[in-house]
């Protein structure tokens, strides 16, 4: 019986949405404000995780598909659940690609990118072959690890003197219309509106009581961070963090202290590598469980597919400018009716068809468990 556990989804909330984060200077095109447009982001988040919560205590023994099935009926649940696997996979897909020109620009870049996405897709896939509980585990461990190393790098960044607050100014030079313009939709899309993977995993929970609770602390902490790293990296960079395609390692790599410690974007390149690794584990689970639960095909049958799919299609875009181009513009739009429409729709249905249940302590069945 898999359960997981009111602080492994607490760590698993924050370590999702910061993700793969560190790889871009979000809010970018409103320059030295763009710490601004990612608190405007992540406020807007706020109003979308609350979505995600009512939605899910309407019938807090419900997953995703079950709550389709409510609010929308049988045969509209499999068209919507299966676009969801499908935009999960897809999701997945972004980060299996991220990590592939991640490892080629920075370690391996002798090696090719198919082996390298190969061995991240092979340890994903034993991972969510092992199901829900294992996943959230190694989350837990590997969280200790990432929150010791940011801290330790933030700290070296700091004894070195490179963050300059005059780099965050003037504030709001050009009014506050342009940083609004830089949050929404794109930073509200990516990361502040991606919980929606989390329809998935509440009916999991061992306490489901405390569902509110891990999701709003989880969300506040993980959007603190993204502000922080935001602002630091534009107090060191400047207007080159913008251009920077890797812009906290440049930050690292001016790190050096007494002339030992040094050659810290390994560092670096790790905690992305993690960052990575969580974000597309979840959304290839998130995809196995609904395909498992719309058609009730073996869980492990249904993970290989599904790894299958995103393996093979993260060759389709030509390089990694066609990439970014797909992944920050047109993508971040689309990601929207998914993440944002949708949900909002079956609350509202919800509200009529689904009448309200008391929240239990339930444990999860073993079935449910297998299949997680």
């Amino acid at each position: 019986m898999n359960r997981i556990g009111s602080y492994q989804l607490f760590v698993m909330v924050i370590m999702f949405h910061i993700g793969s984060t560190p790889l871009f200077l979000l809010g970018s095109k409103a320059k030295q404000d763009s710490w601004i447009a990612v608190v405007i982001g992540a406020v807007a988040g706020v109003i979308v995780m609350t979505v995600f919560v009512a939605l899910q205590q309407r019938k807090p023994d419900a997953g995703l598909i079950e709550l389709l099935r409510l609010t929308v009926g049988r045969w509209m649940a499999v068209v919507i659940g299966l676009l969801y696997a499908v935009f999960f996979a897809y999701q997945s897909m972004r980060n299996v690609r991220d990590f592939g020109e991640l490892t080629s620009l920075s370690l391996l870049q002798n090696s090719p990118k198919w082996i390298i996405m190969g061995i991240i897709m092979f340890i994903a896939w034993y991972t969510v072959i092992n199901g829900n509980e294992s996943f959230f585990r190694t989350t837990q461990l590997l969280f200790i690890v990432v929150l010791g190393s940011y801290f330790l790098l933030g700290m070296l960044v700091l004894l070195k003197g490179l963050p300059n607050v005059r780099m965050l100014r003037p504030v709001l030079e050009q009014g506050l219309m342009p940083v609004v313009r830089a949050a929404l939709p794109d930073i509200f899309s990516f990361p502040f509106t991606q919980g929606v993977i989390f329809l998935v995993f509440w009916k999991f929970a061992a306490n489901r009581k405390a569902i509110r609770k891990t999701a709003y602390w989880g969300y506040t902490a993980g959007a603190l961070f993204i502000v922080l790293m935001n602002a630091m990296i534009v107090s060191v960079l400047g207007p080159l963090a913008a251009v920077s395609a890797l812009p906290y390692l440049e930050v690292v790599q001016l790190v050096q202290v007494a002339n030992f410690v040094e050659r810290l974007d390994v560092v670096v390149t790790l905690l992305l590598f993690i960052g990575l690794y969580i974000k597309l584990t979840a959304f290839y689970l998130g995809a196995a469980i609904v395909l498992r639960e719309l058609f009730h095909i073996s869980y492990k049958w249904g993970a290989v597919i599904i790894g299958a799919a995103i393996y093979g299609t993260s060759f389709l875009e030509r390089n990694n400018t066609v990439h970014l181009w797909i992944g920050l513009g047109i993508s971040l739009k689309v990601s929207l009716v998914m993440q944002v429409g949708i949900p909002v729709v079956l609350l509202l249905l919800a509200a009529f068809r689904i009448r309200g249940t008391k929240q239990t302590n339930t444990p999860v069945s073993a079935a449910e468990g297998k299949a997680g």
